[in-house]
């Protein structure tokens, strides 16, 4: 086993890294890490689509300049 390890050395290094990271995954799940992220995101998507909207819906803000430069 150790005459091939510049063989077999990367794959177990690649299944080490692996599980380490589903050991992680299933940890942040159930710590609660996960729990409301989406909420800040449709948060941050319910103010930037508020934004936009027709120009007589956003008082003081003027309307966007032609392209074109007539």
């Amino acid at each position: 086993m150790i005459t091939n390890f510049e063989i077999v050395g990367p794959y177990l290094a690649a299944l080490m890294m692996s599980l380490g990271a589903v050991c992680i995954f299933v940890w942040g799940v159930f710590s609660g890490a996960f729990r409301g992220a989406d909420e800040a995101a449709l948060r941050f998507y319910q103010r930037e689509v508020g934004d936009d909207g027709p120009a007589a819906e956003r008082p003081g803000k003027p309307d966007a300049p032609q392209a074109g430069g007539a």
